[in-house]
C-alpha cells in the first residue's frame, strides 16, 4: 500500500495538533499538509511504504529533488521546516523511536531584501485617499493602520472593535500561533479609524444586519477577508509607486523599515511585528549607504 495511505492517520493527527495546540492559522495548516504531501508523493516515487525507513538521506534527497523540479529556494526551505514540524511531532508523540529529520537544514543563499516603500512613496500612497468618501473611507483607514502598524493582513481581518483603544492609540492583535501583542498606532491612523468606524461602518452593518464586532467589513457587510484586503491595497496601489505590485505585507516591509531607518532598536520592532526570532526582524537592517552615510555623520565624533 502506498505510503500517502499509510500515513494519513499521522498527517491527520500533526495537523489537528498544529490547528488546536498550537493554534496556527488556516492558511498555515494548509501550507503544512500541502507541503507534507509533496513529501508523500516522493516517498511514493521511491517506493518507501513507511514512515520509519525514512532515514536522513532519503530527506536530502527529496529536498535536491525538489531543487530539480524547479521550486524556489524559500519553497523548498518551508517543506524542509514541514518536515522536520511532522518529524518532531511524530517522534515526541511516541509514533517513531527516531527522529531522521532532526538535523536536517536547507538554507537560503542570497535572499534578496524584502521590497519596501521610499518615505515619500509611503506619504503619497496613504494620502492618495485622505480625502475619500463612501467606502473609500474604509481603504484609507485600512491603509493606514497597515502601514501605521505593521500588522499582518490575518491580523488586520480578525481586528476588533474591542481590541481597539482610540484614546491609547493601541489595538490588540492575534499573530502566528495565536499569540497575543499589543501594538500601537499614530494619530493619522487614529482619524481614519475613527472616520470609518462612525460614518461607513454603520452604513456596512445596516446593510447586511451583522452583529459581530469584527473591524473591517466588505461592501456586503460581512468581515472582510484576507484576498479583499490585498485587492483594495493593489488597486489603490496603482500609479503611485515604482515597486510593481504592492501587497499588504509590502506595507508590513514598509513600516520595519522606516522604523529602523529612523533609530528605533531592533527589540522594539520585533515586539511590534510579532516575530518570534529576532533574527526574523534583522532581515530589515538593510538601510541605504546614504542613510548610514548621515548616521555616521550625526553620530562619529571624528566624522
Amino acid at each position: 500500500m502506498a505510503v500517502k495511505a499509510l500515513a494519513g492517520n499521522s498527517v491527520k493527527s500533526f495537523l489537528g495538533y498544529l490547528r488546536e495546540v498550537r493554534g496556527l492559522s488556516p492558511n498555515t495548516v494548509l501550507a503544512y499538509r500541502n507541503d507534507l504531501e509533496h513529501f508523500l508523493d516522493f516517498l511514493d516515487r521511491m517506493e518507501i511504504d513507511d514512515l520509519a525507513k525514512v532515514d536522513h538521506r532519503i530527506l536530502r534527497a527529496f529536498l535536491a529533488f525538489e531543487d530539480t523540479r524547479g521550486h524556489s529556494r524559500s519553497t523548498i526551505a518551508r517543506r524542509c521546516a514541514s518536515i522536520k514540524s511532522f518529524y518532531r511531532y511524530l517522534y515526541d508523540a511516541g509514533i517513531l523511536k527516531s527522529n531522521p529529520a532532526s538535523t536536517l537544514s536547507f538554507r537560503v543563499r542570497g535572499r534578496k531584501p524584502p521590497s519596501f516603500l521610499s518615505e515619500i512613496e509611503a506619504l503619497r500612497f496613504a494620502e492618495s485617499t485622505a480625502c475619500a468618501e463612501g467606502v473609500k473611507i474604509r481603504d484609507h483607514a485600512i491603509i493606514e493602520v497597515l502601514y501605521g502598524t505593521g500588522i499582518r493582513v490575518g491580523e488586520l481581518c480578525a481586528l476588533r472593535i474591542s481590541d481597539i483603544d482610540l484614546v491609547a492609540c493601541t489595538m490588540r492583535v492575534y499573530g502566528k500561533g495565536n499569540k497575543e501583542r499589543v501594538v500601537i498606532f499614530g494619530e493619522k491612523a487614529k482619524d481614519a479609524l475613527i472616520c470609518y468606524l462612525e460614518v461607513v461602518r454603520p452604513l456596512l452593518v445596516k446593510k447586511s444586519g451583522y452583529t459581530g464586532d469584527v473591524v473591517f467589513l466588505g461592501v456586503k457587510g460581512k468581515p472582510i477577508n484576507q484576498r479583499q484586503v490585498r485587492r483594495i491595497v493593489e488597486r489603490e496601489s496603482q500609479g503611485l509607486t515604482s515597486k510593481g505590485n504592492i501587497s499588504p505585507h509590502t506595507l508590513r516591509h514598509t513600516f520595519a523599515t522606516h522604523m529602523l531607518s529612523r533609530g528605533a532598536d531592533l527589540r522594539t520592532v520585533q515586539e511590534l511585528l510579532g516575530h518570534e526570532s529576532i533574527s526574523t526582524t534583522q532581515v530589515y537592517m538593510h538601510l541605504s549607504r546614504s542613510d548610514i552615510k548621515k548616521t555616521y555623520e550625526k553620530t562619529h565624533p571624528r566624522a
